[in-house]
């Protein structure tokens, strides 16, 4: 097992490279494969149905963090700002992007101060339909 930060907590084995960033204090961890359909390959069939084509699967994980301390808060933000950052987690492995970074102060006492961030990794690039999932 890696040694923990001060005030960190162990998650069960759970990490998540986020480009330069290791996130260990996980609160949530939610992945999903949504399929992504063809925009300009849609119809009406005779019957009043539309008809949609799809281009493949594409990959988000959703992920709340727990209490992280100033420096591991500005570290994480610092990536998840970048138009482009490596994800590896158990579930998936490439580019993601993030089109939002809503976080928190959780706590700013005398103990310390720590944040939290709700955030959503999205892949780069959609996966061809018939590969496995």
């Amino acid at each position: 097992m890696e040694e923990l930060k001060k005030g960190e907590v162990y998650n069960g084995g759970y990490k998540i490279q986020i480009g330069n960033f290791t996130l260990r204090n996980i609160g949530g961890y939610e992945p999903s494969w949504e399929t992504v359909y063809d925009p300009d390959g849609s119809f009406t069939d005779w019957k009043g149905n539309t008809q949609k084509f799809p281009l493949g699967k594409q990959f988000s994980l959703k992920i709340s963090t727990g209490r992280l301390i100033p420096e591991d808060f500005n570290a994480l933000v610092a990536e998840l700002r970048k138009s482009s950052f490596m994800v590896k987690c158990p579930d998936f492995e490439g580019q993601c992007y993030c089109e939002n970074v809503p976080a928190s102060l959780s706590q700013a006492n005398t103990l310390g101060v720590r944040y939290k961030i709700n955030f959503t990794a999205i892949a780069k690039d959609i996966l061809p339909q018939g590969d496995g999932l």
